[in-house]
């Protein structure tokens, strides 16, 4: 979705993200990607920050996920910044609800904050959206080819992304980020999205294989608390809209 939230705003958001990171000696060259660990180690309970959480609750935002998923209540789940460096590897092929404890479809926004080129943006096996999550589950890297022989087609890369363009994907469906081959920094936001009535599950039916489990189990607990399996997603950050 081209345009939807306002660039300067986004522009604001990333100056103050990139002094934080600067602060916090997080800039180094060599680091791939930071933001987000797959262990979920970049999860603390007081993390938070007012302005960001102010626009991925944007009115605008939230008209476009309900739009995509024809959902009537929708309530975030979570929000990272996913950055890589200049040279920085690509993001393995996955799929976003292998990492989030949830027992329902979720709706993730990808939100950049620096001009991404073409050759850098997601790439989508549009097929595996179409499948049962436990026929899309795969143990292993062979596996995961075979798969995206039989069923990723249509194969689709974005275009080229400005601040202020969206994109917005389903849970289950297979992608993958490039290398970001540029000399430049590469920061986007990632906000999940869930439906009202979302539970929290850590080992959810056809997503509750190894590679996420140290993620789902600490992201539950980090954000909900560790007795919150089962319990409904709700909350002052992570409210019904």
């Amino acid at each position: 979705m081209p345009q939807l939230l306002d660039s300067e705003w986004l522009a604001t958001i990333n100056e103050t993200l990139k002094t934080g990171a600067v602060n916090q000696g997080q800039q180094a060259g060599r680091e791939a990607l930071l933001g987000i660990q797959a262990d979920g180690s970049h999860l603390t309970a007081d993390r938070f920050h007012q302005e960001l959480f102010a626009l991925l609750t944007a009115p605008d935002l939230v008209a476009a996920v309900k739009q995509v998923s024809g959902l009537a209540a929708i309530r975030p789940l979570q929000f990272d910044l996913l950055t890589k460096a200049p040279g920085g590897q690509g993001t393995p092929w996955h799929r976003d609800r292998d990492f989030l404890p949830i027992d329902r479809q979720s709706y993730t926004c990808w939100i950049p904050l620096d001009p991404i080129p073409e050759h850098c943006t997601l790439v989508y096996a549009e097929g595996t959206a179409m499948l049962p999550p436990e026929q899309s589950d795969v143990p292993d890297q062979a596996s995961l080819r075979r798969l995206l022989v039989r069923h990723g087609a249509p194969m689709r890369q974005l275009p080229a992304m400005q601040p202020g363009d969206v994109d917005i994907h389903q849970g289950q469906v297979w992608h993958y980020g490039p290398a970001n081959n540029t000399p430049h920094w590469r920061r986007a936001l990632g906000v999940a999205f869930v439906a009202e009535g979302t539970r929290l599950c850590a080992n959810p039916p056809g997503f509750a294989g190894p590679a996420g489990a140290r993620m789902r189990s600490t992201t539950l607990c980090t954000l909900f608390g560790a007795e919150a399996e089962g319990a409904l997603v709700q909350g002052s950050r992570h409210p019904v809209l």
